[in-house]
């Protein structure tokens, strides 16, 4: 299995450690990691090409289109952000909304309906829900098909100093989320929540059509019509 992730600090604190968890326990997982702000160092500066493009390029296409491709061709899409000022990094931000224009609404991508998602989030204390729906709403309106949350009251900053209590408690979570990725590894289904966005969207597609580009993709995939992306 492919997977790729996402970790929202260079640091290899808790949330990184969890992700360990969770792999170590996919059989032949062929892992891609991906850190911010390295691998993303610039700030999103609304130029809005993404958009107004057809081919939606970025401003910093040399450094989305590798990532772009990563996510693309990758089975597992794992999300981690430690909890900071009550959200996820600055730099997860960053990342997420370089790839706004995948959303549902937009341009999403169609192999992102057969994939799985994973969201980790850590905080000092149970801080950490709104963290992870942040990363969720990403990966539910980019169309990835199944999203799992794991979300942890560490109460440390430094993973070696994690009570042994709550590390088993992580292990044990992430026995059991890496079980279910691993049975639904290419036969996954849309949940309920992108279903209903991708139809939402193909309405507004379909009757208001704000901005053509969109339109005109949607329209180029067939979507307006009978076909649909996770067929």
């Amino acid at each position: 299995m492919n997977v790729t992730v996402v970790y929202g600090t260079e640091r290899k604190g808790c949330t990184y450690n969890i992700a360990q968890e969770v792999i170590k326990q996919i059989e032949d997982a062929n892992v891609t990691e991906i850190f911010l702000p390295r691998d993303l160092p610039e700030f999103c500066i609304s130029c809005l090409r993404c958009f107004s493009e057809e081919k939606g390029t970025c401003t910093h296409s040399n450094y989305t289109n590798p990532i772009r491709q990563k996510l693309l061709s990758t089975d597992l899409i794992i999300l981690t952000s430690p909890v900071y000022s009550y959200h996820v990094t600055g730099q997860m931000k960053v990342f997420l909304d370089h790839f706004a224009n995948m959303w549902i609404v937009h341009r999403p991508e169609k192999n992102m309906f057969h994939k799985q998602g994973l969201v980790i989030a850590t905080g000092s204390g149970p801080v950490y829900n709104h963290s992870l729906k942040e990363m969720k709403d990403s990966l539910d309106f980019w169309g990835v098909a199944k999203t799992y949350k794991m979300g942890f009251a560490v109460y440390e900053t430094r993973w070696k100093c994690v009570s042994v209590k709550i590390k088993n408690k992580i292990t044990k979570k992430a026995k059991k989320v890496a079980k279910k990725i691993q049975k639904n590894n290419g036969k996954v289904k849309p949940c309920f929540r992108v279903r209903k966005w991708f139809f939402v969207s193909r309405m507004m597609q379909k009757y208001i059509g704000s901005n053509p580009p969109d339109v005109k993709y949607w329209r180029e995939q067939g979507w307006l019509g009978r076909e649909r992306p996770w067929r």
